[in-house]
């Protein structure tokens, strides 16, 4: 049996309602990660909300709360998927791991060796791993975006390839907040034998066998009701509910011409992510900010990891060097767009000294705007997935979601 079907099979034998707040299931000694998860929707500071966790193969946190939709009138259920934004990056990375388990490519193999047009403007020494770890000055984009245009990605890699970096590529890393999709899916399109482009390959070759609730392409079949519809916010309240989000990014997002303002706001200028919880979107499959998933799907997927890669057929080599990170840039982890410090690896994000979101430095997985967090942690057999539909404005550890995490932990360190 797979992974995910035991994990599915056992919430269903011990799934009981929690309380009046949330549905679901916490395995017996977890039950305070029920009262922070609660504490999110009993406050209204999250609209809906769902929470799965997975520890050494077992489900031991598998909750849901609140409504899919602004109206309050439908509650979010065990099953229900949402946009998950900059979530969709893992799902990148786990494509690209199993490439590279594959021989696809390698991911010390030059990007102008799998994609020659890429070398232009001093581009050629760029490596696949320096890539997917934001390290290529490819965040801002000269092309012009639109949603009705977005998933021609053809044309868009072309731009891409003949885009001149925005800073010397390895000097820095900076969020690559649409970009690091089409710049996997070119490299497994220009070397998978069967030329399919990252939402066919993560499709078929990830979420398929395992069974899960997540998708690069929302197929015609899946059920619209039971999408949670995201709340979003405009860029005013950055200013007016201003939490963690750095100051100089929250400016620099509304200066056309900064590096912030062109890779933020384009193709929306000024609309805010909320903007993006479309059909049209959801449909596109895009590669870095356009996944749509549910919290048990997300939690399936990176469960996979946690145990070592071997459902998926991930290579100990592939796992060892995810587990390990890459290169910190030459010049600091300072984010040339974020403004603040973060550690991309291989598609993914690491635990650094300003940001621990996992007990050992073996995770890896990633953050989305609004708050949600999606990991797994080898060393540890954690595999973790909080989403929400209502985006706050901080940028990483957003309370909602970590009051969760630290339960989490606290009752992992007195169960052992």
């Amino acid at each position: 049996m797979q992974q995910s079907d035991r994990a599915q099979a056992q919430h269903t034998k011990h799934s009981s309602p929690v309380d009046e707040w949330t549905r679901g299931y916490v395995a017996p000694g977890f039950e305070p990660v029920a009262n922070a998860f609660a504490s999110a929707i009993q406050a209204q500071t999250a609209l809906g909300a769902a929470c799965t966790i997975i520890h050494r193969g077992e489900i031991v946190v598998d909750l849901q709360g609140g409504w899919r939709e602004k109206a309050r009138t439908q509650a979010w259920q065990c099953d229900d998927i949402a946009l998950v934004y900059s979530l969709t990056k893992g799902l990148t990375g786990m494509a690209a791991a199993v490439a590279v388990s594959r021989g696809l490519f390698a991911y010390d193999e030059p990007v102008a060796d799998i994609w020659p047009e890429f070398a232009a403007h001093g581009k050629g020494s760029i490596t696949v791993g320096e890539a997917l770890s934001e390290q290529a000055g490819l965040a801002a984009i000269d092309h012009k975006l639109t949603l009705d245009a977005i998933g021609d990605e053809e044309t868009i890699c072309a731009a891409i390839a003949r885009q001149k970096p925005n800073w010397a590529p390895g000097r820095y890393s900076g969020n690559h907040a649409y970009t690091l999709g089409w710049i996997a899916s070119e490299l497994i399109h220009r070397r998978d034998p069967e030329g399919r482009r990252l939402p066919c390959f993560f499709n078929e070759e990830i979420a398929g066998p395992l069974g899960a609730d997540v998708f690069l392409g929302l197929p015609d079949s899946f059920e619209r009701e039971r999408i949670a519809r995201i709340q979003g916010f405009g860029l005013q309240d950055l200013f007016i509910h201003h939490t963690t989000m750095p100051w100089p990014l929250t400016f620099k997002m509304c200066l056309p011409g900064t590096l912030a303002f062109r890779t933020l706001n384009n193709p929306l200028i000024l609309e805010g992510p909320g903007a993006l919880d479309c059909e049209a979107f959801w449909r596109v499959g895009q590669g870095a900010a356009g996944g749509m998933a549910s919290a048990r799907g997300l939690a399936a997927l990176y469960n996979a990891f946690a145990e070592g890669g071997e459902a998926l057929g991930v290579t100990d080599e592939v796992m060892d060097t995810l587990k390990q990170g890459h290169a910190y840039p030459s010049g600091g982890l300072k984010d040339q767009i974020l403004t603040a410090d973060m550690y991309y690896s291989y598609g993914f994000e690491k635990p650094f000294s300003e940001w621990e979101y996992a007990r050992t430095r073996s995770a890896f997985g990633s953050f989305a705007v609004g708050g949600s967090l999606a990991f797994a942690d080898p060393d540890d057999g954690v595999a973790y997935a909080w989403i929400t539909n209502q985006l706050g404005t901080g940028k990483w550890d957003d309370p909602r979601e970590k009051i969760v995490r630290d339960a989490f932990y606290a009752c992992l360190e007195m169960n052992a």
